[in-house]
């Protein structure tokens, strides 16, 4: 029994140390700072959001007027959706227009007197040009520009 109690009385006397050094008003400081640095990273984090959202909504609205000028009068009183569409089919119907002309160009450089005046003009068919390398092709356009641009 009195090792019982020697025991005990050591184990009283270890940890009274212990709290002793304990500051439960500096601990409350250092929570309270800790909960506040928190609080203020997440209302940094909120800012950024909130300005990335505000970045977005601007540059969306600044899409959507940039399509309804392009459209004109097609896109009044539409809404965001149908002014989406029409400018889609619009560019698709430009586009498709656009290739077939240089595919035309292409041709018309490819065959007969177009051929002819290409070759005699540059030195080169459509089709050696299509075949060079792009440091070729980068060779003889600075030819081309020294022969001919002034």
């Amino acid at each position: 029994m009195q090792i019982r109690v020697l025991i005990a009385a050591m184990a009283l006397l270890a940890t009274t140390a212990v709290w002793a050094d304990y500051d439960a008003a500096g601990e409350a400081r250092e929570q309270a700072q800790r909960e506040a640095a928190q609080k203020a990273e997440r209302e940094k984090q909120r800012q950024v959001e909130k300005m990335k959202s505000d970045a977005n909504a601007k540059y969306n609205k600044e899409v959507m007027d940039n399509k309804r000028k392009t459209l004109g009068a097609a896109a009044q009183g539409k809404s965001d959706a149908e002014v989406d569409k029409l400018y889609d089919a619009k560019i698709r119907k430009e586009s498709a227009t656009a290739y077939k002309e240089a595919d035309a160009a292409k041709a018309a450089l490819s065959t007969g007197q177009g051929a002819a005046a290409m070759k005699s003009t540059t030195g080169k068919s459509m089709k050696e040009m299509q075949n060079m390398s792009e440091a070729e092709l980068e060779a003889w356009s600075k030819e081309m520009e020294k022969k001919y641009v002034k």
